[in-house]
């Protein structure tokens, strides 16, 4: 049985800290080696409550959204991969840093009332508490991010009711461990999410690189965008999304930065800009180095993206980026011998591009995305590997979005 969907304690799992290692994402296709994931817990439940404020689908069972997490994470861990549970993960860090990020995710809203004398001694009792607090609930007050608004209390009996305190939440979501960072094959990159209801998860993120070891090679910086499901590594290239959630600037400074490697970069501009379709991991996947799926309306039509070409100028280790060329995307793709296969919209609603590559032609796909489909990527030579993801869809993705490869290869 399960553990109650409140508790943050997991028996059948446990992330052992990791031995240090350098991350590296040099082509999609690559067997998945380590993998970044967060087990939903508490703080899912109040995005459940109000989809329409989390940017979710529709509201679902959270036990059975964990259930359907830890069967995708025993699918990783059966073929190889080792997981890392984020929320696990920030546990186990230094306790000093983990008290401080704690205290940084509490604000105060004070009754204009209250003296300065109050205030202070109110936030002295958060520090006591905050020092108190095991681990994991930590992690806890880091997930839901709570306001406390304090005012006195007329009608106090003593000191231990001289306040009265509303707690507001503005819990976080970060079952999606995609988003918050991008994996090259130069190292690990802090993305900007541009949703203000997501926009936490990037410290988060930023957190568990500091328990890892693992120092960022970049932070993307405001008024720059960028989402993890905006890119996908192909080897000798990459495909870098631009449109609803990542935007011209944030890709430029990666540009600038050099973050993707001395690699082509093509940036896949979408000229829908809707939610159905908000990352180029929501219409497209890489399967092989040749071999490809697309949403059949991005192949040709209104809906076709037009790609910029930026090629490296220089050495592998003094270079900057050139636009070199602008064609349309099914253009781009054949002219690097991939294949793609089409999908209809329908197919799209139900996550067909979401699965995880977890080597060549190995696919974890998610079983309502349709028999149909299915067969059709065996027929191409793909191992198919179903798993059903009926309640963590709608969070509003698949298991690409529910997990970030830190290593490939």
């Amino acid at each position: 049985m399960l553990s109650s969907p409140s508790s943050i304690s997991n028996a059948q799992f446990s992330t052992p800290h990791p031995r240090p290692f350098i991350p590296s994402q040099p082509a999609e296709w690559l067997p998945a080696r380590i993998v970044l994931m967060c087990e939903p817990g508490i703080e899912t439940l109040f995005s459940i409550l109000h989809t329409d404020a989390a940017n979710f689908l529709f509201p679902f069972s959270l036990t059975r959204g964990r259930e359907e997490h830890r069967a995708y994470r025993r699918a990783l861990e059966t073929h190889g991969a080792q997981v890392i549970d984020l929320r696990e993960l920030l546990t186990q860090a230094d306790r000093a840093r983990l008290v401080q990020w704690a205290h940084q995710a509490v604000t105060f809203d004070f009754d204009a009332q209250l003296t300065d004398e109050e205030r202070a001694g109110v936030m002295t009792q958060l520090d006591a508490a905050l020092n108190a607090l095991d681990a994991g609930s930590l992690v806890d007050v880091l997930m839901l991010r709570p306001t406390l608004q304090v005012a006195r209390d007329d009608a106090s009996l003593d000191t231990t009711t001289r306040f009265k305190t509303r707690f507001t939440l503005a819990p976080l979501s970060p079952y999606y461990t995609r988003d918050p960072l991008i994996t090259t094959r130069a190292g690990v990159v802090i993305t900007r999410l541009k949703l203000a209801q997501r926009a936490a998860e990037n410290d988060l993120a930023a957190y568990a690189l500091e328990v890892l070891g693992i120092r960022p090679i970049y932070r993307v910086q405001a008024p720059g965008t960028l989402e993890g499901g905006d890119f996908i590594p192909c080897g000798d290239f990459v495909l870098q999304g631009q449109g609803l959630l990542t935007n011209e600037d944030g890709i430029q400074q990666c540009l600038a930065q050099r973050v993707y490697g001395y690699v082509e970069v093509a940036v896949v501009e979408d000229p829908r800009m809707g939610m159905d379709e908000m990352h180029l991991d929501t219409y497209f996947a890489m399967l092989d180095r040749d071999l490809a799926i697309c949403v059949d309306t991005r192949l040709d039509g209104d809906a076709e993206p037009a790609v910029k070409v930026y090629a490296p100028q220089g050495t592998p280790t003094d270079f900057a980026y050139a636009l070199t060329r602008t064609m349309l995307f099914s253009r781009y793709l054949k002219e690097k011998g991939i294949r793609v296969v089409p999908f209809s919209k329908a197919e799209q609603e139900h996550f067909a591009a979401n699965g995880l590559l977890i080597a060549p032609r190995k696919l974890i796909a998610v079983a309502r995305a349709g028999e149909p489909f299915l067969q059709r990527l065996r027929e191409a030579g793909v191992e198919v590997h179903r798993i059903a993801f009926d309640a963590l869809t709608g969070g509003y993705g698949g298991p690409h979005c529910s997990s970030q490869v830190l290593v490939r290869g």
